[in-house]
């Protein structure tokens, strides 16, 4: 059997609903990356809210952040590591324009470090978003003096019926050749403006040169819109069957069981032939 590259995305997927690798998927993970195959997690995460994960898997391989827009090996010199980034003046411009958006709260990005301001009197952040900087403690000031250079990524939370509107104006302002401008989905108001031309597929095939990975040999699974070009792109593109069914449109398989049920490592271990001592499933 061929050496496999394993891109997985985080929650709903490689994650169980309370944010946790079970045994079963941490010991199936283990072995995959024990018998030669590159594991690698590809998340819209920033390094800092997934190193622990990283950790706890016992992975050595390296790691894709911001949605393809970092790729970095955390504990080891990568040599084809890369770090693709939103221009520092987009940043203090859209700051600057703000107050004629309906944008509550701007987060600006890079790989250890959170920067963010709150505009008076507008919506403050819901704490069910888990993952967007909400106060002093997870963020920096949002100044020119803390960001001194480009950023990896820009979250805006905005009032819920301005999404159209909002994600019309950044595209003509800053234009497809300066940035990507995505949702984060499901009912969440969050616009995230990334650079240019990137997605999880990014990563995806900077992992496969890195590797020498044949093509029939990639395989990366997810659940929701921001996986969408790494479903696309992978030769088994994986859908998990709790994720969004509008990814089955580019996906090419999908599990036979849910992220709580261990589905993805369920997978891997049939078509590996995985042999996991202790699991009962």
């Amino acid at each position: 059997m061929g050496r496999k590259l394993i891109g997985i995305d985080l929650d709903h997927t490689t994650l169980n609903e309370a944010g946790q690798v079970s045994p079963v998927t941490k010991k199936t993970l283990q072995a995959a990356q024990a018998a030669g195959h590159i594991v690698a997690i590809i998340t819209g995460r920033p390094p800092r809210l997934a190193q622990d994960i990283y950790d706890q898997i016992g992975l050595k391989t390296p790691m894709i952040n911001f949605n393809g827009g970092l790729g970095y090996n955390p504990r080891q010199r990568w040599a084809d590591a890369y770090s693709y980034q939103v221009k520092r003046d987009i940043v203090f411009d859209l700051v600057e324009q703000a107050p004629n958006l309906s944008v509550n709260t701007i987060v600006a990005e890079q790989a250890q470090q959170a920067f963010g301001q709150r505009f008076p009197g507008r919506e403050q952040v819901p704490t069910n978003l888990t993952f967007f900087p909400q106060d002093q403690g997870q963020r920096a000031a949002l100044t020119p003096q803390n960001v001194r250079g480009d950023v990896n990524a820009i979250l805006l939370h905005v009032t819920q019926n301005s999404i159209p509107q909002t994600q019309k104006w950044l595209k003509a302002r800053y234009g497809k050749d300066q940035v990507t401008v995505k949702t984060w989905g499901a009912d969440d108001p969050v616009i995230e403006v990334a650079p240019a031309g990137v997605a999880k597929d990014t990563g995806l095939r900077v992992l496969q040169r890195s590797f020498a990975i044949e093509p029939d040999d990639v395989y990366a699974f997810g659940d929701e819109m921001n996986d969408l070009e790494m479903l696309a792109y992978a030769k088994h593109g994986v859908l998990m069957v709790n994720g969004n069914l509008a990814l089955k449109t580019v996906a090419n398989e999908m599990t036979d069981y849910t992220n709580e049920e261990d589905g993805l490592a369920r997978y891997l271990q049939k078509v590996l032939k995985l042999e996991i001592r202790g699991d009962k499933k």
